[in-house]
């Protein structure tokens, strides 16, 4: 979960744990704070419909932000966030009480007002386009692996990107499977109920149309 849906000393607690453990930890789509830059902890940044933290003033995907915080050490992996189980197909809200300076520094988002998480993405619309992004990410972070989270629904649109893949000879170093089971306030409850395959369906279906 991101900074804000969790406390910085939440955040620091996980990092400092995934170092000792010896494995890495998701920033989630709230972006990279000085909590989650602990020495020697190990993220995947991951990157929502947002943009937090690598967004202009329009909401827009900077690159040159991204390419900055990118060259952090702790930055091992990218991961484009496409859905996830626990809000499929839906965007969020962070209320404008709820947005402190802090917060506001951080995510790149002014105060004063709600901020929307878009459903989808503005930087692309297609399974191509989505690759062309993969693409893009690996090359302004000097070739970290990058790869992107989905929530599978219908079968069709995974079958889609593996043809944009054989087409146009663009992979993800990784793919993120998430189950329909995952659960959150955040999301309607007829959304989460009904929307989404659960992980091991999914993780059978992803690995069948990649072999």
């Amino acid at each position: 979960m991101s900074y804000g849906a969790l406390s910085k000393n939440a955040i620091k607690a996980l990092a400092m744990g995934a170092c000792r453990g010896q494995f890495s930890m998701n920033t989630g789509e709230g972006g990279i704070t000085e909590y989650h830059l602990q020495p020697g902890c190990d993220l995947v940044w991951q990157i929502g419909t947002g943009y937090f933290g690598c967004r202009g003033d329009n909401g827009r995907f900077d690159h040159a932000l991204f390419e900055e915080k990118s060259q952090f050490s702790q930055v091992k992996m990218i991961e484009i966030k496409i859905s996830q189980g626990a809000k499929p197909s839906h965007g969020g809200v962070l209320p404008a009480h709820k947005i402190t300076a802090e917060i506001s520094r951080i995510r790149g988002i002014p105060m004063g007002r709600d901020c929307s998480s878009p459903p989808s993405h503005s930087v692309f619309s297609t399974p191509r386009g989505l690759l062309d992004f993969v693409q893009r990410l690996r090359d302004l972070s000097g070739g970290k692996p990058v790869g992107f989270k989905i929530c599978i629904g219908q079968h069709v649109e995974f079958m889609a990107i593996c043809k944009a893949m054989l087409a146009s000879n663009i992979y993800p170093d990784f793919i993120t499977v998430d189950g329909a089971e995952g659960g959150t306030g955040a999301a309607p409850l007829v959304f989460s109920n009904r929307l989404g395959v659960p992980a091991s369906e999914a993780l059978a279906f992803v690995h069948n149309c990649l072999v």
